[in-house]
């Protein structure tokens, strides 16, 4: 047998009565989920292994033993919390790396599905794990009837959620650009509607983050429209597959994160107002490199804006006029419309220098007074950017 290939079962002290479970279009009669689900799984090479108390295993270890061949895992009852670390790391410790495995929670006691769920998704993250099911035997004494519930779509959440927070404080979209496409895919495997838009969304994450990254910023604000197109018709997607409806909420959550930068032209007040939620995005996801550079490109371009200069073409002109002001503080002080933008210009560049060097130059900033500093000077920008916005309106 492949000993990565592991079926991992709890085993209580429970009346367990003969009934025909049925499992992937078969029927097997016993008293143990164990026994069912290894002879589903025994000829695609799955060992058993079963965690059982004391009691449990005097009860049922050996009548377990004559109907089918396992390795018992002794583990304490989870009276306490020391006793329910001790369960954690046992399981941790009977799963080896890169293992395949399912995970049967039918006669797990008090808290330890709720234990099973979490130590398979800390199992996923450190030993590469690959859960393939988790299933639950439901027995009903009165009707004498029974079946397995598959509870692998619960772990998937776990997984969604995680991705999702990946993305919304980090910026990282490509795990949950993986189980979006994973969803997508599965639906054409079994009966039922289909996914139409749910791997595109995960496409167009990543773009929207990778434009992001290397500060494409027509190209962001096009990314993001064109990503909230695919979440609505993904939103039709999610609404038809059972399995995937938890992922709604999160698909709603993308939705909020992203709408603020969807815009056409970026020197429209609407493009302005999209790279002002850029710039604060950067800083919330601690891409501070491209916050400060961004802060600065929006001065040049509101010094475009406020002297009628094209803010495409004739940025270098905005440039030189910033810097020659900025030598020149009494011919600035005369314009307090200049005067603004210029205070603001030399701190500006000087940070966006000292980030853009790799503080290959004299009298760095420290990395703590740097972050600090950066985030000053992005507040200030976006307030010259809101001010800017106003008088236009009022204008």
């Amino acid at each position: 047998m492949d000993s990565q290939r592991l079926i991992l079962s709890f085993l209580g002290t429970g009346n367990y009565q003969p009934a025909k479970y049925p499992l992937d279009g078969e029927e097997y009669e016993t008293p143990y989920t164990q026994e069912a689900i290894l002879r589903r799984y025994q000829e695609e090479g799955y060992a058993l292994k079963v965690l059982m108390t004391k009691e449990a295993e005097a009860k049922h270890g050996a009548s377990l033993r004559e109907r089918v061949e396992y390795e018992p895992v002794p583990i304490p009852s989870g009276h306490t919390e020391e006793e329910l670390w001790e369960i954690f790391n046992t399981i941790v410790d009977n799963v080896p790396e890169g293992a395949e495995l399912i995970m049967d929670v039918s006669h797990g006691f008090r808290s330890q599905p709720i234990l099973a769920l979490a130590v398979l998704h800390f199992l996923q993250a450190t030993k590469g794990v690959k859960v393939r099911r988790i299933l639950y035997g439901f027995y009903d004494p009165g009707t004498r009837e029974a079946a397995f519930f598959d509870l692998t779509p619960f772990l998937a959440l776990m997984e969604w959620t995680q991705a999702t927070r990946d993305l919304l404080e980090h910026g990282e979209g490509l795990h949950l650009r993986e189980l979006l496409r994973e969803i997508h895919r599965q639906s054409y495997q079994v009966d039922g509607p289909k996914a139409k838009k749910l791997s595109s969304v995960g496409e167009f994450l990543d773009r929207v983050e990778d434009t992001l990254d290397l500060l494409r910023v027509k190209e962001t604000l096009e990314s993001a429209k064109e990503l909230l197109k695919h979440l609505e018709a993904a939103a039709q997607d999610v609404a038809q597959l059972p399995r995937s409806r938890p992922l709604g909420l999160l698909l709603d959550k993308i939705q909020e994160r992203y709408h603020p930068l969807a815009a056409e032209d970026p020197f429209s007040p609407e493009g302005l107002r999209a790279q002002g939620e850029m710039m604060h995005l950067l800083l919330q996801t601690r891409r501070y490199t491209q916050a400060i550079t961004l802060a600065r490109e929006l001065l040049v371009t509101l010094a475009c804006l406020q002297k009628g200069w094209d803010p495409l073409e004739e940025r270098e002109v905005a440039e030189r006029w910033l810097t020659t002001k900025t030598k020149n503080k009494k011919s600035a002080a005369k314009d307090p419309q200049a005067l603004s933008l210029v205070s603001l210009w030399e701190e500006t560049a000087n940070l966006r220098n000292d980030v853009a060097h790799a503080a290959m130059r004299e009298n760095p900033a420290r990395t703590g007074r740097l972050k600090e500093a950066i985030e000053k000077v992005c507040a200030r920008t976006q307030a010259l950017l809101e001010a800017h916005l106003s008088q236009g309106a009022e204008g």
